[in-house]
């Protein structure tokens, strides 16, 4: 089985480092270091053959477009790679493996035609009004060169603040090719099929409507790629569906275990029996100097 694995990373190049050489011997491993970030501590740690920088740097913003086009560049990046991919992971540089490699290849194997990203559909009445306004505010990205960064985060604060006065609103739902397309959301961190990636990157590339769409929504990366695969008759029953009332963050990310109390868990060895209870394949996050311990109990158990 050929697999790659694309991780976004920002900080901590020790826990990106302990996290490669966890996974895969055999893998293909794409990374991409936030603009931000000093690429040389990353570079210097991580000299494998099988570890390619990605040279597209993002200067990354949580929560606006600039984390779909971190996804992307990794996605490009791997599809440009010479070999075709049975399986693609997403991660990120503070993830690790609760799973033995071979366990990972085996459940791979024994879902040949599962895609593992899931969604929920936000078109609902069942969506809560916290949820609803979270998505249908309008959250205009820009970034100008003449003010600092907090600077201007605090100017788009304030364009959001004036487009909930104003009762601006997106709705949750829009038309791409004449289709009315219904907005899904899930979480960065899934493991597809090439095909379906293939898919994803080629709507996004294509269509100017799904770009616009997504330009000024809340968290991009978590409803873009799920709102592609959703929509598409070919890929939407080999996802994850959850119906009903909203399940939450937690429950949309179907590989990783995340604790969020209320920002996500720094795990640590305290956590070690609630994360081999969970039976995900990967948590997050894991920091150095915080999770060593954890580490050491995880690289014993595999």
């Amino acid at each position: 089985m050929t697999l790659a694995y694309l991780i976004s990373a920002h900080t901590d190049a020790p826990q990106l480092k302990r996290l490669v050489d966890a996974l895969h011997k055999d893998a293909q491993f794409f990374v991409h270091v936030d603009k931000k970030s000093d690429l040389n501590a990353f570079t210097s740690l991580l000299q494998q053959e099988n570890v390619h920088f990605v040279e597209n740097r993002i200067d990354v913003v949580w929560g606006t477009i600039r984390q779909v086009e971190d996804q992307m560049s990794l996605i490009k990046a791997v599809l440009e790679y010479p070999l075709v991919f049975d399986r693609i992971f997403f991660l990120s540089g503070l993830d690790y493996p609760l799973w033995s490699n071979e366990h990972i290849t085996s459940w791979l194997e024994a879902h040949p035609d599962q895609e593992f990203m899931a969604g929920y559909c936000m078109d609902t009445n069942d969506l809560p009004l916290d949820q609803r306004l979270l998505y249908q505010v309008p959250r205009p990205f820009f970034h100008l060169n003449i003010l600092s960064r907090r600077w201007n985060e605090r100017l788009r604060v304030l364009c959001r603040k004036v487009k909930m006065w104003t009762g601006a609103r997106k709705p949750l739902s829009f038309i791409v090719d004449g289709e009315r397309w219904q907005l899904y959301k899930g979480a960065d961190w899934w493991c597809v099929s090439q095909g379906l990636l293939t898919h994803i990157y080629n709507v996004y590339t294509n269509k100017s409507e799904v770009r616009r769409y997504f330009a000024d929504s809340f968290a991009p990366s978590e409803t873009l790629p799920q709102t592609i695969a959703f929509n598409s008759s070919q890929w939407a029953s080999k996802c994850i569906l959850h119906e009903g009332k909203y399940p939450g963050l937690t429950r949309l990310t179907p590989l990783h275990c995340i604790v969020y109390d209320p920002v996500i868990k720094v795990m640590d060895e305290t956590d070690y029996d609630m994360l081999m209870a969970s039976g995900k394949m990967f948590a997050r996050k894991f920091i150095s100097g915080k999770s060593d311990k954890l580490i050491q109990l995880l690289h014993g158990r595999n």
